[in-house]
């Protein structure tokens, strides 16, 4: 059989596997990873790029799917490279958006945004309306979640002329019933009822069962928004029927609560507490099967590891046995003296073996000095850090009615809290107190928190600054002060939410950088909105907004920086959000400020569940 028999038997044998995995790719997605990993290998061998392309495609949907996603940017970015000594501008454009995606599932959205307007200008020099429809959504996905509804629109409705025109009917409905959701948010009833019933009419007509589950839904909770509860238990009574012929069972939770909710408002709480016992059995349901998942997960997931080891060592015994049939042959033909020659050869490969074995074990624990050293260094940095945030005693006096949710990401953080005793004009006590998030977490982020802090520090004591807002101004100033002593272009900084409350008038000044204030009075949430800027270098620096506001007694304030908003989990995966990080707030807000903390732990840890902590969280709750 000459060569090129060979390559293209080999290349049909990657091809085999690729096609394998994706198969497996609708029913088993570990098993979608171990073949795909044994056709790359294969075409890495051959140098097969049709080969490798595939296996990466296939590589980024399994690890999406179970939230693998530095694995998934690994093969995102291996792809691009591809692509890029290819010039493929296509494939190169598909990278960009892949890229984009993960970011945002990772709700680095600055990155997202960066990573789909790079696809998107591909896309449009090469003219791909589908590539260009998908970025303009995946954008204004991006923008939703930063609660930017104008540009959010701005990027649906691009999306949406380009699938009208294309006659996508599956996209179209999509995009609609997505338009529908931010006029949901954005309490326009009028075009979010308009693009809802649109977005069903389409999966109606083309008969996809499972957004007419989603649209059914959405619809229900808008009517439920406006307390028009009959008509929300009929859509909702659809959805679940929808539901069920599909086995959505993650949905069957969500909507029996739904039920429950539109029943409370009708005052029938018998059918209320009925469906909400519904709910929680779904809820409980769902729970115990994605543990059983999990577990059935991990033992795939060893036994392709293990399955991997074994095709391993049976490759390397069928190369050892085929080296020692090779030998033999050569013995006889050519005799005992080369066979000594090979003989002393394989002598100094062991000892060349041992030699190499010990120089690896001393870089081993080489490595693993410096990595404890390194480990070592953090957790001191972390006793560093912990100095100079408020002792619970200082805050305990300053604050009587109080509690901090700090929980760090890493060993240390970006995020910190931040107290100070300072007297008035009219020589009154009052308490300056912040909730503040650096860029980044971990080490750097915590480098960057010094700065700020110590910028915090400096306007109060040295500058005898008193009003929250002259106090960020001066904090910005200094912290970009700070950096560009360095040669290097930093252009880190922080967001906070600062206040100042005078402990005898109960009289509240707050000013904020993109965080916001929460106060809940008489059961009521209303938002004081931060200025659209952060401490440090930003285009159009504007000076800060100072907000007074009388509090009264029982009322209570939330200062709070993006990480329990921002954090996955769920039974869907997504993210917890501000809307319901409110609802949480306003469920507690009578509850003695210790269990209100309690609560905040609970349903973090319940909502992040497996899945990682995505960023430092911090929550300050004050009741007067």
């Amino acid at each position: 059989m000459n060569v090129s028999s060979l390559l293209e038997k080999d290349t049909n044998q990657v091809n085999t596997f690729n096609q394998i995995a994706e198969i497996h790719l609708e029913e088993d997605y570990l098993k979608a990873i171990f073949y795909a990993k044994k056709a790359l290998t294969l075409s890495n061998e051959l140098g097969f790029i049709p080969g490798k392309i595939s296996s990466y495609l296939t590589l980024i949907d399994a690890n999406n799917y179970l939230g693998r996603y530095s694995e998934t940017q690994k093969v995102n970015f291996e792809l691009l490279e591809i692509y890029k000594k290819q010039h493929d501008k296509s494939g190169i454009g598909s990278s960009y958006n892949n890229i984009g995606i993960v970011h945002y599932y990772l709700s680095n959205l600055d990155l997202a945004a960066v990573f789909t307007n790079k696809a998107l200008n591909i896309y449009i020099e090469l003219k791909d309306t589908s590539g260009m429809s998908m970025c303009y959504n995946n954008l204004a996905n991006v923008y939703s979640d930063k609660e930017e509804y104008k540009n959010s629109l701005k990027f649906y409705l691009k999306a949406l002329e380009i699938d009208e025109k294309s006659g996508n009917m599956e996209w179209e409905s999509l995009v609609k019933g997505n338009i529908g959701e931010v006029y949901t948010s954005l309490q326009d009833y009028d075009n979010a009822y308009k693009y809802l019933f649109e977005a069903l009419a389409l999966s109606e007509k083309d008969k996809d069962l499972y957004q007419q589950a989603n649209m059914q839904s959405a619809i229900a909770l808008l009517l439920i928004e406006q307390n028009k509860n009959d008509d929300a238990l009929h859509f909702l009574f659809l959805s679940l029927e929808l539901s069920k012929k599909l086995n959505l069972l993650t949905e069957y939770g969500e909507l029996y609560e739904a039920v429950s909710e539109a029943y409370q408002q009708k005052g029938n709480f018998k059918k209320s507490l009925e469906y909400l016992q519904l709910s929680v059995d779904a809820n409980l349901d769902i729970y115990s099967k994605e543990n059983a998942d999990k577990i059935a997960e991990m033992n795939a997931f060893y036994e392709m590891k293990e399955k991997e080891k074994e095709l391993e060592q049976q490759h390397k015994l069928s190369k050892i046995e085929s080296k020692q049939k090779t030998y033999v042959m050569i013995g006889s033909a050519i005799g005992f003296a080369l066979l000594l020659i090979i003989v002393a050869v394989f002598a100094k490969g062991n000892s060349d073996k041992r030699k190499i074995n010990k120089k690896l074990e001393f870089q081993n624990l080489e490595i693993e000095t410096k990595s404890q050293s390194i480990t070592d260094s953090i957790v001191y940095a972390k006793r560093i850090q912990g100095a100079i945030l408020p002792s619970e005693n200082t805050i305990n006096k300053l604050l009587k009615n109080n509690f901090i949710y700090y929980k760090p990401k890493d060993i240390v953080a970006g995020d910190f809290y931040w107290m100070e005793s300072i007297v008035s004009d009219n020589n009154e006590e009052c308490v300056l107190f912040a909730a503040a998030d650096c860029t980044g977490h971990g080490v750097p982020g915590a480098m960057v928190s010094v700065v700020c802090n110590n910028a915090l520090n400096r306007a109060v004591r040295e500058f005898k600054l008193k009003e929250p807002a002259k106090i960020l101004d001066k904090i910005t100033e200094l912290v970009i002060e700070t950096f560009e002593q360095s040669e290097a272009n930093i252009k880190d900084g922080m967001d906070i939410a600062l206040c100042r409350l005078n402990t005898k008038t109960n009289e509240l000044e707050y000013a904020g950088a993109n965080n916001s204030l929460y106060l809940v009075r008489n059961n009521e949430l209303s938002e004081i909105k931060s200025d659209k800027q952060p401490i440090g270098k930003f285009t159009n620096t504007v000076a800060f907004t100072n907000h007074k506001i009388s509090l009264k007694k029982d009322d209570a304030i939330y200062l709070f920086t993006d990480g329990y908003a921002d954090q996955f989990g769920g039974i869907k995966g997504k993210k917890f959000k501000y809307k319901q990080f409110r609802e949480l707030l306003l469920t507690n807000c009578n509850l003695k400020m210790d269990q209100q903390l309690e609560r905040l732990n609970f349903t973090f840890n319940n909502w992040k569940g497996d899945l990682e902590q995505i960023d430092d969280v911090c929550v300050i709750g004050v009741k007067i």
